[in-house]
Parts: structure tokens; sequence; C-alpha cells
């Protein structure tokens, strides 16, 4: 009897374990980092699994593209005589996506993305969707598609957050937050680079792996917003914490070695300047596409006048515009030849640096850069004023200044820009896609019925919410009423606090009932808003977290007895006195997210107390 129960025990245990290494073997595949800094990082790989060669390509595709493209040629070529899983599939194309665009190959990248998308949704897997879409969106950023970019990246955000996919929630913060330091919306692009970090950690170790930027590439662009702002100390901190992270190796350490030295250069510490100079050179760049070589020397080049090595700078440059043209990249192309016009100043040649200038501000006024045409107006200003050319000197200084102000007028229209990306996903009333567990099949009775029951209840919600229709004044109206919320509360000083109530798994038809059971739950002086169409926000003044809680409670209570299989998301926040609404919503998703994960957590634990004797 004893040795029976032994047995038992002994099974169970057995049982435990592999129910552990199940749910712990997202983490325990992660590729160990003796593997990425390998020599033979190729050979090695290699003899893994088709999942696990995947999870060393998203490891190691901004850190050494050429290797990743080399392991994705290979799988492709075993793709053809070997069936992959759909994830397996979905997984090669979108890393092929991205992989592409370290290569400037982004109308290729547009191409596959756009496949790989409509490819996810006929094999079900919408999870994918967001991360073909970032990747299109990418490759639209770096083509200065800016409208095309931001809508792409606002729905990817939107696709994220409604199936739980927290990688693809840092990759879509990381990309906003881009956008935001290119608008100069820098706070903005602090609290979601901020948010993205802590998201990170659990990104990391998400069930199914997609992709991933590394944890290196949010503190770089940390610097970045700092380096603009003029924060030049800051920028440093986090340029080091780049420069240090587990994720930095590759051609990504030469490429912040570099940064480190530019910023150096801001502070005007040659010394150290110099330090990361060499440190850039010592680094190989074994790993780096020609393209990537390129941009490097063109920033090297820049470092090289600034600490008086005029002839590498010159040469550094001639090279980089070379390349340049050969990409088909004006802008950085216009940029390399400013540099070598500095280096010619330098050099006294001043018939050569002049005309070079020349050339680039006829370029800068075509391509309507106009950031960059003051900044050259403004070179070839001082080089008059130190030659005494004080007639000359002012004639392209008046340009600069009106360069300036045509680059505040694109600057207001790019914001406008992105409000209008913001405002066509809010107002976006295409019918919610389908999960699925949709039955395809349906008769056209069914289809004929559904099709009514929308329309009946279509009309007694606009009936009963006219304040919610998709009009521009609408939605600027309801905007103003959220933000004079706010207001009131900082003003004066009291709490406030948030609800925000998932409503994918609920029918469009049902949700004027259920607001209605909603209204009757909260106070007089409690809002309700439709924020999209999953998404309901309820605002709470005079309430703390601890309120808040009570009446998420009772919200839950009403999901719980409309339908028993509605499982309620409902995320929390309380207003900070330098919140704004979207900041206020970045911690509700984060408290969501939070929760999910615990739910997760606790339904596991019941399945593990099911082996118990």
């Amino acid at each position: 009897m004893k040795a029976a129960n032994k047995n038992k025990y002994n099974l169970l245990s057995f049982m435990f374990g592999l129910l552990l290494l199940f749910v712990a073997a997202p983490a325990l595949s992660l590729p160990s980092q003796e593997l990425l800094l390998s020599d033979n990082i190729v050979t090695k790989t290699q003899l893994l699994s088709v999942s696990e060669q995947l999870d060393v390509i998203n490891s190691i595709n901004s850190q050494k593209s050429e290797d990743a493209r080399t392991l994705l040629e290979a799988l492709e070529r075993q793709q053809s005589t070997q069936a992959f899983s759909n994830v397996e599939t979905l997984r090669l194309s979108l890393l092929r996506c991205f992989n592409l665009l370290e290569f400037g190959e982004f109308n290729q990248a547009i191409m596959l993305a756009k496949q790989g998308e409509l490819n996810a949704r006929q094999l079900k897997y919408d999870s994918a969707r967001p991360y073909f879409i970032l990747c299109e969106a990418s490759a639209h950023q770096s083509l200065g598609n800016v409208l095309q970019e931001q809508l792409q990246t606002e729905e990817a955000l939107r696709l994220a957050r409604r199936y739980s996919e927290q990688q693809a929630i840092v990759n879509s913060l990381f990309l906003s937050s881009y956008q935001s330091t290119s608008l100069e919306n820098y706070n903005k692009s602090i609290e979601n680079l901020r948010l993205s970090l802590d998201v990170f950690d659990n990104a990391k170790t998400q069930f199914q792996h997609w992709y991933l930027v590394p944890r290196s590439y949010i503190l770089s662009e940390i610097t970045n917003v700092f380096y603009s702002m003029g924060d030049f100390k800051e920028a440093l901190n986090f340029a080091e914490l780049a420069f240090n992270d587990p994720s930095t190796f590759g051609k990504l350490s030469f490429a912040f070695s570099v940064n480190l030295a530019r910023i150096n250069i801001a502070l005007n510490d040659k010394k150290q300047t110099r330090f990361y100079l060499k440190k850039a050179e010592s680094l190989t760049t074994q790993n780096a596409s020609e393209r990537d070589i390129t941009t490097s020397n063109a920033i090297l080049a820049s470092i090289y006048l600034y600490v008086g090595d005029y002839e590498v700078a010159e040469q550094l440059s001639l090279s980089s515009i070379k390349l340049f043209i050969k990409y088909k990249e004006p802008i950085n192309l216009m940029r390399i030849k400013r540099t070598l016009a500095q280096v010619y100043i330098a050099q006294k040649k001043d018939t050569q640096a002049i005309s070079l200038l020349n050339e680039i501000i006829q370029q800068a006024s075509e391509l309507q850069q106009f950031s960059d045409l003051e900044e050259f107006n403004h070179i070839i200003s001082e080089y008059y004023a130190t030659n005494n050319q004080f007639e000359l000197a002012y004639q392209f200084q008046v340009q600069r200044f009106e360069a300036a102000k045509q680059a505040a007028a694109k600057l207001n229209n790019a914001h406008f820009v992105q409000y209008q990306a913001r405002l066509a996903e809010q107002s976006n009333t295409a019918p919610i896609e389908q999960e699925s567990t949709s039955n395809i099949n349906q008769n056209i009775a069914i289809t004929a019925l559904i099709i009514l029951l929308l329309s009946i209840g279509l009309v007694l919600f606009l009936a009963k919410k006219p304040q919610t229709a998709s009009t521009d004044t609408a939605e600027e109206t309801q905007q103003q009423r959220i933000d004079n919320l706010l207001l009131s509360a900082k003003q004066g000083h009291y709490q406030l606090s948030m609800l925000l109530v998932n409503i994918s798994q609920i029918r469009q038809v049902d949700i004027p009932y259920l607001e209605k059971q909603f209204q009757l739950a909260l106070r007089e002086q409690d809002q309700l808003f439709r924020h999209s169409l999953d998404e309901l926000v309820i605002l709470l003044p005079h309430t703390s977290a601890t309120g808040a809680t009570r009446v998420m409670h009772q919200i839950e209570q009403i999901l719980s007895n409309w339908k028993d299989d509605v499982k309620a998301s409902i995320g929390l926040a309380s207003l900070q006195q330098l919140d704004t609404f979207e900041v206020l919503m970045k911690r509700a998703i984060l408290n969501q997210l939070s929760k999910m994960k615990t739910q997760d957590s606790k339904v596991l634990s019941h399945e593990q107390s099911a082996f118990n004797p």
C-alpha cells in the first residue's frame, strides 16, 4: 500500500513538474547571452528547434543583422521541404519584415507586412496582427509618410491592448515616442518610454513570443529625448545605461559609443569625446550592413570635425555621400554634405564650402526640410560674418529667420496630423472584426436576423445617447468635458479616479442597456463616456482609489449578473497633478494588464491544486 502511494505521489510530482516546465517555457526558451555573443552564432543556432531559432533571430535582429538574415534565409529554405506550424510561419514572415528595415528595404517591408497581416487574419491569429502593422508603420516612418505611420501606430496599440499583447504594447509605445520626439512633444514621449520600460519585463516572458525591440533601444530613445530638450547631463546618464545594457552588442555597441561621443561634444568635453571615439573605432562593425556603416560614418565625420581631425572627417564624409546616393536617401545626403562643407571651412577651402552650402540650401527648400534650412543658413551667415561680409551675412540671417517660421508652421501642421490620426482611430465606426471562434458558415437567415438586431440597436443607441455620435463636434465636446473635469480636480485639489471598462466581449446592441445599468450604480457627478468601440471610461470626481475600487466591484457585479461568461476587464487609475487624460488612460491600461496577469496566475494555481491528492 505504501509503495502504491509512493508511486502515486511520484507520478503526481512528475506531472506537476511537467506543468511547471510548460508554464515556465517562455522564460526558459530565451536565448542565453553566451549564445548571442558567440562568434559562431549561426552554426550554433541552426542546431536548435525552429521556434528557438526564431527567438535567437529576434534577439539579434538589431545587433547582428547580417547573421539574422542568414538564419532567416536558411529557415525559408527549410520551410520549402518541411512543414512549419502556423505560428512559426507567421513569425518567420514577421521577423523577415523587421530584418528588411535594418537594410533600408522599406517598400519591400511594407508589402510583406500587408501580406503578413492578411495571413494572420486568415489563420485566425489576430494577436499577430499588431506586429505586422507596426513593421509597416516603421517603414512608413523611414519613408517620411507621417500620417500613415501615425494611423498605423494607433491601430497597432489598439489591437495590442485588445489582445493583451504586451510585446506589441512595448513596441507601439516605443514607436509612438519616436513620433512625439520629432514633434517636440517631449513630455508625452518620456511618458510612453517610461510605460514601455514598466511593461518590458512582463513582455519578455510573454507566453507566445512574436517580436520585441531591445531594451537598449528604449533607453537610447530616452537619451534622444533629453538631448533634444538640451538636458545633456541626463542624456549622458541614459546613454551610459543603454551602452551597458545586456541587449547592447554587435553593431549597437558601435552605434551607442558614437552616441556617447556625440553627447560629450554637446558637453564640450573633448577628452571624453576622444575616449568614446576610440571605443567606437575598437568595436567591430562586421555585423553591420553597408547602410548601417554609412550612417555611423556620417556621425563619425562630425565627431572627427569637432576634435580637429579634418582629413579623416573629409574621407568619411565623401564615402558616406557616395553610399547615401546609392541608397537614395536625400535628407541624410543633404546633412552629410553640411558636415563636409564645415570641414572645408575648417580647411580654408572656402569656394568648395560655399558651393556645397548653396547646393544644400536649395535642396532643403525643395524637400521642405525647414529645420535643416534654418541651420544651413545659420552656418553660411556665420561664415560671411567671420569674413566681414556683413551684407551677405545679414541676407542669410533673414533667410534663416524665415526658415525658422516655416519650421514652426510645419511642426504645428504635424501636430494637427497627429490629432487627425487619433481622431480617425477614435471615431472609426467600422464593425469589430469577427473573433477566431466565429462561425463562418452562418446561414442567410441568421445573418439577416443579426443585421436587423444591429440596426434596431443602433437606432435605439442613437436615440438614447446622441452625445456619442461620431461627428467631429461631438468628439471635441466630449474631450472638452473630460479635460474640464480633470482641470477642475487639479485646481480644486480634490481626488479624481478613472475606470476603464473593456467591452470588446459585449455585442454592440447590448451596450446601451449596460450603460443604463452602469449609470444607476453611479452618482450624479460621475461621468460615463464611450471612449471607443471597445472601451467605456468612467470618471469619478471626489473619489480615491479605494472608493473607485468599490465602484469597480459594482460594475463587475452588473456584468456578472448580465452574462456569466463575460470576463470583466476594468482598469483603475487615480489623477495626479501633472497627469493628462492620455497619461491617466495609460496607467489604467497598465492596471488592466496587471490584473489580467494576476487572474492568469490564480487560474494556474487552481489547476496546480488539482494535482494534490
